[in-house]
This record gives structure tokens, sequence and C-alpha cells, in this order.
């Protein structure tokens, strides 16, 4: 039997519909224009680099604008510094000198030796070498900081020939006729000859000459005195003088050696030996001594009381 009711329909089920929307393939402008931008090589560097650094330096100049930041970081370099200062590699202890004479050598250790210890970072080398070329015996000098804490002052020191006695006292001079220094003793200097006088200075080649011609004496030799910046005067020693012409000294000099070696002259009581006129030398002493020096001939005396 069939039922009366219809049967029930089937109802397709309803199919979903998809909705598809058209994309353009085209960039907007916006997007263009900046794909364009980052493709130029200047602005990428000022992505990259620039703007950082703008930032960084903006960042720094904000903390920088307060007193209070600038003294702190003032305060952490100064601590750093005097940290890395103070440490013990970098401390100067000792000093040697190379090359000085003790008179040099001991003025440098008195300017300069109360510094230590001290910082290689708080010396100033170039000032140092500067005051010791401002001596007038350096001819030249080199200041080295040396591993281990110490100071090399390596001087070249002009050597002096001469010294020269005047009212300030005795100066050692040099063979250019450059004044060295002062020195306190003549004894300190013993092997060099004395120059005393006005214008000694300007007559060193003479002097010279006179020295070595003097040579047989040299033990007796006390100096070279220049008289009126004109001619020079033989100082022996027991106060005896030799009186020498403005020309040619030197072969007069060694007319006097000969004659004292034939006559005895420097063995005698004898005050000066004039030969200012070499034709007609003369010789001053005392009355005592007369006597024994009328034996030599062509010889003037005139006596000299003192």
């Amino acid at each position: 039997m069939q039922p009366l009711s219809a049967p029930p329909r089937l109802i397709a089920p309803k199919r979903s519909v998809e909705t598809y929307v058209a994309v353009d393939p085209a960039p907007s402008v916006l997007s263009y224009r900046m794909q364009r931008l980052w493709l130029t090589p200047i602005f990428r560097a000022f992505v990259r680099v620039g703007l950082p650094a703008v930032s960084i330096v903006g960042l720094v100049w904000m903390f920088l604008s307060h007193d209070e930041n600038r003294a702190y970081l003032r305060g952490l370099v100064q601590e750093a510094q005097v940290s890395v200062q103070n440490q013990p590699v970098h401390q100067l202890q000792t000093l040697t000198i190379e090359g000085a004479s003790p008179l040099l050598a001991q003025e440098i250790r008195t300017e300069f030796g109360d510094l230590f210890p001290i910082s290689a970072f708080e010396l100033d080398l170039e000032a140092v070498r500067r005051w010791i070329m401002d001596i007038a015996s350096v001819e030249h000098a080199a200041v080295i900081a040396s591993p281990g804490g110490l100071l090399s002052v390596q001087v070249s020191e002009i050597a002096p020939e001469f010294i020269w006695r005047t009212v300030e006292g005795l100066q050692l001079v040099s063979s250019q006729g450059e004044v060295l220094r002062r020195v306190e003793r003549r004894a300190d200097f013993a092997h060099l000859p004395l120059i005393a006088g006005e214008g000694a200075l300007e007559a060193l080649p003479e002097a010279r000459a006179l020295l070595q011609t003097a040579a047989p004496v040299v033990d007796r030799l006390r100096g070279l005195v220049r008289i009126g910046e004109r001619r020079w005067d033989v100082v022996l020693l027991d106060g005896q003088t030799i009186a020498l012409p403005e020309a040619n000294p030197d072969p007069v000099l060694a007319q006097v050696l000969v004659l004292s070696a034939a006559q005895d002259l420097f063995e005698r009581d004898i005050l000066m030996m004039d030969f200012r006129n070499p034709r007609r030398p003369t010789l001053r002493l005392r009355p005592q001594a007369l006597a024994g020096l009328k034996q030599v001939k062509g010889v003037t005396f005139s006596e000299f009381a003192k």
C-alpha cells in the first residue's frame, strides 16, 4: 500500500558561491615612490648610516647639554687617566746622564733630580731637552724615557779650551771664543791654560800660538794676560812676567826661551822681562838681584823697588 501523504521531496544543497576580487598588479603611487627611493644609493646610505649617526649625535648632545652630566663624564675621564698614569710600569724612578762633565751633570741633577718618582705622562720630555740645550756648554741633547723607570739624558758637551779670568770670575771658553760656564775654582780645571784681560777672546788664535811656543816651560806657566787689547804678557810662577810686543809676539817669545836657556833668566830673581822692543830688552828686578845679573851681556837693567 502506498501512503496517502506525498513522499518528501529531496532538496539539493545550495552551492557556495566564491567571490573573486580582481587585484590590480600595478603598485600604488606611494609604494612606487618608496621603492624608487630605496633604490637610490644616497637614500640607502642615509638610512643605514646617516640616520643612526644623527640619532646617536642627538642623544649625546642631549646628554651633554646638562652640566651635571658633563661634570660626571670629566670625572670618569680623569679617574681613568690617573689610574693609567699611576701604574708602576709608567713611573720614572732613576735619572742617568751620559756624556756630561761632572759640573754639567750636577747642574742637570739639581734641576730635575727632585721630580722623581714621576709618571712618564706628566713629564714633558721636549721641555726638558730644551732646558738642557739652553746651557751654553751643551752642543746636543737627547732625553729618552726607557722601560723600567729610567730617564736617560744623553749630552754632547762642547769641550773648553781656556779659562778666562774676568772681573766677574773664572769662565770656561771654547775654541771658538764662546763663554760656556762660570767656575768657582781654578784647581778644578788646572789642565786648561788661563787667559785674562779685555780683548782676550778676540785674540785666541794668537794666544794658542803663544801657548804652543811656551810648551818647554809649561810647568812654570800661569797664563796669558791681554794688555790694552793690543798685546800679550806671559805670566810665570813667582810673579815673573814676559812683556811681548804687539807685532809678531810668537818669535819674540821663542827668543826669550832661548835666552833663558842660555842665561838661566827664569831661575833668577826677575820680576819682568820687557821685550816690547825686541831690539832693546829690559829686565826689571829687585835691588838684591842686580849684582848677579850684571854678567848678562846685551841687556839693560833697571831696578824695581817693591
